[in-house]
């Protein structure tokens, strides 16, 4: 290979070399990986906030990608990772370009517990057909990324992973024109826990005007998975390693730092008890509204009053998701179909947020009130469970992002809110809900448009004269375009996406299936309105 197949680009810390390579999609782009923008996280600065990396002079290799964060995977069935995985990927078509081009800057998911920016899963190759500059990076991911002390004097009041992706931002801003990247035009977009992170980001004072656009997928700060609840986990996972109970969380945190990684990740995914999972909690460490302030707070109060004072009700934003998020769901209970016979009465799904004690008047009344709507007069049971699947669409997924939109109207900045809703459903592309829910059940499932965003491991570039290949295209093409121009529209998507207008309800989205775009009225809002009637009005937006 010649020097212009490793090609050198420099960061404030030191040069870093690339490689040359062709996407799956025959485009020709420069591939930079683990790239440092932090010393690592390990040791004594395991949970500590990130510092600034060493600076270098000879150029780093950086054309192989780096190790995931430590996670069990439930492909492998394994634990795999290493706590030394905070790098950013950079993915360009050349490094001086006569203008500098947009940025997208994704954050991936995973429950604030799993996942990482690895191109099996995150492939550029999708993306990198446009004139756009790629960013991926990790972020610090469960215990590691979101433990949370009280105590003042220990430093770690949570929020850590967030921090980690503010420092990647940041980096970005510092260092993505020497890559061809334009640092006033970048667009922060994610799913799922990500998608939860980007909104965050766009109510927290510490990323204000990091960023120019941003598109959030699946998943934000209204989702009742957003922030995890205070319930001293960080001392239920230092006696699960062996803390015998004395001298506070000093001593707790001793135990914590001298665990091994591995053990960690073990016990973190043991630590939920029955009551907890019976209440949908979804994972044991995750977002907290942090119990003190300091110079890098970053969830200083209750992410609805975070989204009504947000700097970001200023900046244009996509928000979406896609048709059976709750297909997700499938999996737990076919492991345990006594989910399905524990309902009772739908009491333990009345949203937690409207704080009422599962065993009251009012909390039974909605809980009859969500049985009736999503079942009529059937029970529900393995065989039926449809309603339950499309129940935890809503309760996870819609409702939560339904809320984000009418908060943003409320707001009554100027600023564009695009919705759309992502139903296509594919024998063969819908990926995560053929590996991780069931190959025979069809839908969209929570993370199936990630497939059609970028390319994975778990299947080559559709045939171009497939459904799927346009889909691919058209996604593409839409954020693509938001990025670069400002608005979703134009090419050959065409003109049909237009913002929310500024009465709340009803409003339309761009609908995305099998035959293409068209644009409606939102399909789930009369399933919304229930939702929405659980609420007082003080607590919804």
């Amino acid at each position: 290979m010649s020097q212009s197949d490793h090609p050198i680009a420099v960061t404030l810390y030191g040069p870093v070399r690339g490689v040359r390579k062709t996407a799956a999609t025959g485009v020709e782009y420069l591939n930079f990986q683990k790239i440092p923008y932090c010393k690592p996280p390990i040791g004594e600065r395991r949970f500590k906030d990130l510092e600034r990396p060493e600076p270098w002079t000879e150029p780093l290799d950086c054309s192989q990608q780096g190790p995931s964060g430590y996670q069990f995977n439930k492909l492998l069935n394994k634990i795999v990772g290493s706590e030394d995985h905070l790098y950013m990927n950079v993915f360009t078509k050349e490094l001086k370009p006569e203008k500098l081009r947009p940025v997208m800057l994704w954050v991936h998911g995973g429950a604030f517990m799993r996942g990482s920016s690895g191109t099996e899963m995150y492939g550029p190759d999708y993306l990198i057909q446009k004139d756009i500059v790629l960013v991926t990076f990790n972020y610090r991911i469960g215990a590691f990324g979101f433990l949370s002390l009280d105590s003042k004097e220990l430093g770690i009041p949570g929020n850590g992973g967030l921090k980690d992706q503010n420092m990647a931002i940041r980096w970005v801003r510092d260092n993505i024109a020497h890559f061809g990247g334009d640092p006033n035009n970048v667009t922060l977009f994610g799913e799922s826990a990500g998608g939860c992170s980007v909104h965050y980001h766009l109510v927290s004072g510490q990323s204000k005007h990091l960023f120019r656009r941003a598109i959030v997928m699946s998943g934000c700060t209204l989702n009742n998975w957003s922030t995890a609840l205070r319930r001293g986990m960080a001392e239920r996972l230092a006696k699960a390693l062996g803390w015998n109970g004395k001298g506070g969380e000093a001593e707790a945190l001793k135990v914590l730092i001298a665990a091994p990684a591995e053990e960690i990740t073990k016990q973190q995914d043991l630590l939920l008890t029955p009551n907890e999972l019976e209440n949908r909690i979804l994972f044991p460490f995750g977002p907290v509204v942090e119990p003190y302030l300091t110079e890098s707070t970053f969830i200083s109060k209750a992410p609805l009053e975070m989204c009504r004072e947000a700097w970001s009700n200023d900046i244009d934003i996509l928000i979406g998701g896609n048709s059976e998020e709750g297909l997700f769901c499938l999996s737990s209970i076919k492991e345990n179909p006594a989910i399905m016979d524990n309902l009772k009465n739908f009491e333990y799904l009345v949203p937690t947020e409207l704080e009422l004690v599962r065993a009251s008047r009012a909390c039974q009344e909605y809980g009859l009130k969500l049985k009736k709507f999503y079942y009529g007069d059937t029970e529900p049971s393995f065989e039926n469970r449809e309603g339950y699947l499309t129940l935890m669409t809503d309760k996870l997924f819609w409702h939560g992002l339904h809320r984000t939109i009418c908060s943003r109207i409320s707001s009554q900045k100027q600023a564009q809110t695009f919705v759309y809703r992502f139903a296509v459903d594919s024998e063969t592309y819908n990926h995560y809900r053929i590996y991780f829910c069931d190959p025979r059940v069809r839908g969209t499932a929570h993370a199936d448009d990630l497939s059609y965003l970028f390319k994975n491991v778990l299947g080559p570039v559709p045939d171009v004269d497939t459904f799927e290949y346009r889909t691919m295209q058209i996604l593409v093409e839409l954020f693509s375009n938001f990025a670069i121009l400002g608005t979703p529209n134009g090419g050959s998507v065409g003109n049909l996406w237009e913002p929310v207008g500024r009465n709340v309800e009803p409003y339309k989205c761009l609908n995305i299936n099998n035959q293409g775009l068209s644009f409606i009225d939102l399909p789930e809002a009369r399933r919304m309105q229930l939702w929405d009637s659980m609420y007082r009005t003080d607590q919804l937006y």
